[in-house]
């Protein structure tokens, strides 16, 4: 029956809890990225979910030891198990859907990467937790939406456009090379829809440039005609 009241026992504890600080200091590398970018889970989220799982692990491998016996035997990863489980309830907290677009889905893959990077560590793998951390920081840093290489990553976004019909009126034409050679944009599905003297436009385009699209407000001030444009 193992003791843990004792020097040995003692200091078995305290390498359990430097590897939940190790965790800790993981999940926060990974958190203090997601908050530099005011995102909704941050620091204090992500070092709290890689602290917790490094004790899950080492509670679900070494916390049953005093009741193991010849009648008793348990499953050391029933507890890892069942946080890779209840993780989901989290990071599906963060993933919001609004005009027509998905958020947090990166933070959200964070977190679940923050659980797995607690486990590692929590289970004695040091250099995989380590290591783990430093490839979903340099994703996070250079893979996003605002990363170092963002210029070259291409992204999806739907435009929508109202305006009051006129004859004589080039703003479709306009609109076209307007997307295409200022913004870089490659069109992916041009669609009008016409409610009386209003036509809508809907258009999906490509482009590595999605910020800039926001000046097509500027575009909208040349066409008084224009009653509503949306990204």
């Amino acid at each position: 029956m193992a003791d843990y009241l004792d020097a040995t026992g003692i200091l078995q504890q305290l390498v359990w809890m430097l590897r939940i600080a190790i965790a800790g200091i993981c999940g926060g590398f990974i958190g203090y990225e997601r908050e530099s970018r005011k995102k909704s889970a941050g620091l204090r989220t992500h070092v709290i979910v890689a602290v917790s799982a490094a004790l899950m692990i080492v509670l679900s491998k070494y916390g049953f030891q005093d009741v193991l016996g010849q009648y008793v035997r348990v499953d050391p990863s029933r507890i890892a198990a069942g946080t890779v489980a209840a993780i989901g309830f989290l990071g599906s907290g963060i993933i919001f859907f609004r005009n027509k677009n998905v958020s947090g889905v990166t933070t959200s893959a964070g977190i679940w990467a923050t659980l797995g990077v607690g486990l590692a560590v929590g289970a004695g793998m040091y250099v995989v937790g380590i290591c783990t951390t430093a490839i979903v920081v340099l994703v996070e840093v250079f893979l996003g939406r605002q990363g170092k290489v963002s210029h070259i990553i291409k992204d999806v976004y739907e435009i929508e456009i109202e305006y009051r019909y006129h004859q004589e009126s080039r703003l479709v034409e306009q609109l076209k090379i307007e997307l295409e050679q200022t913004y870089r944009c490659s069109i992916l599905k041009f669609r009008t829809k016409r409610k009386g003297d209003t036509i809508q436009i809907y258009i999906l385009v490509r482009t590595a440039n999605g910020r800039a699209l926001f000046q097509l407000a500027g575009f909208a001030e040349s066409y008084p005609e224009i009653q509503k444009i949306s990204i």
